[in-house]
């Protein structure tokens, strides 16, 4: 047993030292080595100022690395130098563009210059080499060095070797002989722990824990005493001072500190809260000697941990622990701002005590910045959460609760925003300025122990006041993006006040907080108005809330039950008197609500005042004393409203809804005669003939849509057709009284089917309508006309071009009597085109052919069986005789005429043939005999021949009984004659 103590002891004591030897071995080479290149820097600099005293001659300059450059000058006996030929340069470029450069410096430095080919400024083209530390220049013929040249003598003490240091090989071979001792240490700490610490007592384990503590610190001691290596010795008291902690928490692993300190439950956080607070002496007793960035991060986060210890040790929750960890955070960024004004006023310090409070606080100011904004954001993260728990606990559970210190951590942590927005100033610190300030005015309001409504008033009512105080101070913080986080926090406590108003009517604190709230947004608003004047309509659109919470309020202070409805009327009365009074931008947010109101009201089927009519009046009485758009603009609104508000009227005095739009059609005319009487050139604006189609449209649509509906109220559609239809007519909008025309084409259908009406009431009416209508239309104006004063444009009768298809249809359905009157009917439609030149000839042709067709389709005349077909090729003859008329005597229109006669011809050659009757033969060979003796008048020998041809063949068909009694030979002798005549007379013509 005394043998395994001796050896435990013995490796515990001894492999520390073994291992310090190691370090100190290699520290003492790693010195040997820095002198040894010290030495040959020196040697090089000397080197060098014995160049500069034998001037530019005879100069080598060679850099090393991977593109080495090699200039070689020089000096010829004659003044001036003289560079030698492009050859004797060598240049190696890594790229194309790019150069780097090397030099070898005292320290074995590598430093490299990488810059384009073409960065060379023409101040840099010069033949001069400056001292040492600065770069060398290329002069302006070594880029093109195409021939040699002459420059003035360089100075001698220009022609120095650019030597730059090079940082000492030597900090790195340092520390990772630090890092491999560390190792070491750790390893025999393993080592030790694994095989016989668990046979020692625990006072001898605290004691060789402390023991290893002092052994490194007198460790670090004698490294920088004796052996004067610094970062070993830092290296040896940073592991000391981790022993320290490590002895204070084998102590109380071990219970030797007392039951309170012990690594058990919650007391554990004692111990580590010791231990941590002798480490930070330790370490902060030695950060004036060392002066080390990294080491005094280390300090100074070691006193945030130990902070966390002390919260554990509290026994705090975790709120109030986030709680404390603010506290200690906004002392921290204070205490460094309170610092950085006190160093701004006393000025630059010298001292090097102060030169190290200087260094000790800018890194003590990056610590506490980074700490605060850790612990904001965590913060941050709790009022969110907190916020929805709230909500949920209060209106659900009744079991959230915020505490003082909760506010009051909000509270710093939007103090220590603003000292660091104060400092920065810039927009993103301004909005986080803001944004806390919201949080800790909303985390006050919550704090405060009243009623849920209250509390949410209170922390509203602290927002707005920061708000409207921040824009009339003109707070340095103050900035858009915080301005909109305000507002918007404000609406969503209106907006919580209202729905738990909602929910809790008889309570009249509720409602008077709620409507202290609205009133407080709109001030808000009014504010943001000023600026932006846009925005001064939110004022109305926020105070109409009001009416929700003024209503009851409003019923309960005089006694009487007046509905919501007349409430929003009124709102809707005052605040247009108030803008037309004030010129206030209230205009969209009226009519938005108004609009609205009517809209819900019309929803819900119910009877309530009419808010269109009073927005027609309200946007009549804007237009007075405004001129041109703008007065357009509130006259047209006008109309619309109080269209609407007239039709709703009507909707409630009758249930007929083609009656509705004839008093909604008369409100328009008089608005529309109104506005053409003031101003002529209304006559074609867009709106109001858009307008009065629409309000008829709307009629023929309720006409249509109602089969209960009298015949009278088609009489009123057709009334109100031809005012709508002569205006749109006038006023040149083709395509909407193309509209027109087409809504009414169905209703003589429509009047056959749901009025039984006869074929004789049905036609007649419908083609008295139509000639009548024609008559009218075509005695001032054709069907189409070019539009005066405009290319392109055209005034076209819409209705007179589609009543075609009413007639065809018709035309086809109905008796041969109707039939023929509606294909006169639609010869006369076909006529109105006449007055077209382009159209003319093929008007007059369908015309006739039309008229043509009626005579055939006529049941009136009963013509004779002998004569009937005589007569009916009459109209076909005289329509063939009227194409020459009408398109004169072209070849292709006389063809024509030539075939269709032939037809008309062979019709009646065919009849009498078929029939074989003597008087049919007769009138035949009449009509021939007329035509024959006609084109001998007119020595037309077509026709000549055509006629005789025809009465020959009709005289020989009808004698074939005398001419088959004929004997055979009678033929012979005639063939023979005529062939005998036939040779004779075709030989005179060759003689």
């Amino acid at each position: 047993m005394g043998m395994e103590w001796f050896i435990i002891l013995l490796i515990w004591l001894v492999a520390p030292f073994a291992e310090l030897a190691a370090i100190i071995v290699l520290a003492v080479a790693n010195s040997r080595y820095k002198r040894r290149i010290w030495e040959l820097t020196r040697g090089t600099d000397k080197a060098d100022t014995g160049m500069q005293d034998k001037g530019p001659a005879d100069i080598e300059i060679q850099h090393e690395g991977p593109a080495d450059i090699e200039i070689q000058r020089e000096r010829p006996a004659d003044t001036g130098i003289q560079y030698e030929r492009p050859a004797d340069i060598e240049i190696q470029r890594e790229k194309p563009t790019d150069i780097k450069i090397q030099h070898e410096g005292p320290a074995d430095t590598e430093i490299q210059h990488e810059r384009t080919a073409d960065a060379v400024t023409q101040h840099e083209k010069s033949a001069a080499w400056y001292g040492p530390g600065q770069a060398i220049v290329v002069p302006e013929d070594f880029e093109k060095a195409e021939s040699a040249c002459r420059v003035p003598e360089i100075p001698h003490k220009q022609t120095a070797l650019v030597r730059a240091p090079k940082i000492d090989g030597g900090f790195f071979q340092g520390t990772a002989a630090l890092v491999i001792g560390v190792i070491f240490v750790v390893l025999a700490g393993l080592i030790f722990a694994t095989t016989a610490w668990h046979v020692l007592p625990s006072v001898c384990k605290v004691i060789m824990v402390l023991g290893g503590s002092g052994l490194f610190f007198g460790a670090s001691w004698a490294a920088e005493k004796y052996f004067k290596i610094e970062r070993t010795g830092q290296a040896f008291y940073i592991l000391g001072s981790v022993f320290l902690f490590l002895t204070i928490l084998a102590a109380g692993y071990f219970g030797l500190l007392g039951p309170e300190f012990i690594l058990k439950g919650e007391n554990r956080y004692r111990v580590l809260l010791a231990g941590s607070i002798a480490t930070e002496i330790a370490l902060f007793s030695k950060i004036r000697r060392f002066r080390n960035k990294v080491y005094t991060q280390a300090c100074l986060w070691g006193m945030t941990v130990s902070m966390c210890f002390l919260m554990g040790a509290l026994k705090l929750e975790w709120p109030d622990c986030m709680n404390g960890m603010m506290y200690y955070s906004f002392l921290l960024i204070g205490g460094n701002e309170v610092y950085r004004r006190k160093s701004g006023l006393q000025g630059s310090m010298n001292a090097p005590a102060d030169r190290f409070i200087d260094e000790f606080m800018g890194e003590f100011g990056l610590f506490a910045a980074l700490q605060f904004w850790i612990i904001s954001g965590m913060m941050a993260y709790k009022a969110v959460a907190g916020g929805i728990g709230f909500i949920i606990g209060i209106l659900f559970l009744g079991i959230w609760e915020v505490t003082f210190w909760d506010t009051l951590a909000f509270g710093l942590m939007a103090a220590g925003t603003a000292l660091v927005a104060l400092r920065r100033r810039s927009p993103e610190m301004k909005m986080l300025h803001s944004l806390t300030m919201m949080i800790f005015f909303q985390y006050a309001g919550f704090c405060i122990p009243v009623d849920f409504t209250y509390q949410v008033f209170l922390g509203a009512a602290m927002t707005a006041v920061w708000f409207l105080a921040e824009r009339r101070f003109k707070n340095p913080l103050n900035n858009l993006a915080g301005g909109c986080v305000f507002s918007a926090v404000l609406a969503i406590d209106m907006a919580v006040l209202l729905l738990d108003m909602l929910f809790s009517r008889d309570s009249l604190g509720n409602q008077l907080a709620a409507s202290a709230v609205v009133i407080l947004l709109a001030a808000v608003m009014a504010e943001w108005g000023r600026r932006y004047p846009v925005l001064r309509g939110s004022v109305a659109a926020v105070l109409f809330a009001l009416t929700l919470t003024g209503w009851e309020v409003f019923n309960r202070t005089l006694g009487m039950d007046v509905g919501y409805d007349v409430v929003v009327w009124g709102y809707v009365l005052i605040v247009s008197i108030w803008d037309m009074v004030k010129k206030d931008r209230f205009c969209i947010p009226i009519l938005a609500i108004g609009t609205a109101a009517q809209a819900v009201a019309r929803l819900e089927n119910q009877e309530t005042l009419s808010f269109f009519l009073l927005l027609s009046v309200y946007l009549l009485v804007k237009s007075f004393g405004r001129e041109g758009t703008a007065r357009e603009r509130f006259i047209r609104g006008s109309c619309l409203y109080s269209l609407a508000g007239v039709y709703l009227l009507a909707e409630g005095a009758t249930a007929n809804g083609v009656l509705r739009m004839v008093w909604t059609a008369a409100v328009y005319g008089l608005e529309y005669a109104s506005v053409i009487l003031h101003d002529r050139s209304k006559i074609r604006d867009r709106f109001w003939n858009c307008t009065g189609m629409t309000v008829f449209l709307m009629m023929m649509g309720a006409f249509y849509s109602d089969p209960s509906l009298a015949l009278w109220n088609m009489i009123l559609c057709m009334a109100v057709f031809e005012v709508i239809y002569v205006m749109l007519y006038r006023s040149g909008c083709s395509w909407l009284h193309l509209a027109a025309a087409a809504a009414v084409l169905p209703l003589p259908m429509i009047a056959t089917a749901r009025y039984g009406l006869n074929e004789n009431q049905v036609y007649g009416a419908t083609a008295a309508l139509l000639i009548l209508s024609g008559i009218l239309f075509r005695r001032f104006r054709p069907v189409m006309v070019r539009r005066e004063g405009e290319s392109g444009g055209w005034d076209v009768d819409w209705f007179h071009i589609l009543v075609i298809f009413v007639l065809i249809p018709m035309a086809w359905e109905a008796g041969r009597g109707w039939q023929c009157a509606y294909i006169l009917l639609t010869a006369l439609y076909v006529l109105q085109f006449a007055v077209l030149e382009h159209w003319k000839r093929a008007a007059f042709t369908l015309a006739a052919a039309l008229a043509a067709a009626a005579f055939w389709r006529q049941p009136f005349i009963r013509w004779p069986e002998m004569l009937s077909l005589e007569i009916q090729l009459i109209p076909a003859a005289g329509f063939i005789w009227s194409l020459g008329r009408i398109w004169g005597d072209r070849k292709e229109i006389t063809n024509l005429q030539t075939v269709l006669y032939c037809l008309c011809l062979g019709a009646m050659a065919s009849d009498a043939l078929s029939t074989g009757a003597v008087w049919d033969a007769l009138i035949l060979e009449a009509v021939n005999l007329a035509v024959f003796l006609l084109a001998h008048m007119r020595k037309c020998m077509r026709w000549i021949r055509i006629s005789g041809i025809i009465m020959i063949l009709v005289a020989l068909y009808m004698t074939k009984d005398f001419w088959l009694s004929l004997s055979w030979w009678v033929y012979l002798l005639a063939a023979g004659l005529g062939l005998i005549v036939f040779a004779a007379v075709n030989e005179m013509k060759k003689r």
